[in-house]
């Protein structure tokens, strides 16, 4: 799977949601970093990374992003990381949940941004692949 059909972006409720899918390549992580720092570079400072759909080894690479998270914060904004049990647990033992919000569902990340609960499920949110 190549890095575009990797890392996908869609709006759900207002907030942009990148997607990461399979495994942790090097150019999937430079894929997600560049989609995060352009989602930033336009004004988006509260951002849902969801890793439900990735590999659950390799997903210490959300690290790279660190310096994005500094930059969001900055300007009042969360990078929420959306992921499994398992997923979730890896990235507080690895320190990088740290950096991040932590959520195990994309309406718990988005109720949290929103201070208020969403009504509708990503059924309907845009898609795009990037690239």
């Amino acid at each position: 799977m190549s890095a575009d059909q990797a890392v996908m972006l869609r709006i759900h409720s207002g907030i942009p949601i990148v997607d990461v899918l399979g495994e942790w390549l090097p150019n999937v992580t430079d894929a997600l970093t560049e989609m995060v720092r352009t989602l930033t570079d336009t004004g988006h400072y509260d951002i849902v990374v969801n890793v439900q759909r990735a590999a659950l080894t390799g997903v210490a690479a959300l690290s790279s992003l660190s310096r994005a998270a500094q930059n969001v914060r900055t300007h009042c904004g969360h990078i929420d990381v959306v992921g499994t049990k398992d997923q979730v647990n890896q990235l507080i033992l690895s320190k990088v949940g740290n950096v991040f919000r932590l959520a195990v569902s994309e309406e718990t990340a988005i109720c949290r941004i929103k201070r208020m609960p969403i009504l509708s499920s990503a059924k309907g949110c845009t898609a795009r692949p990037v690239g």
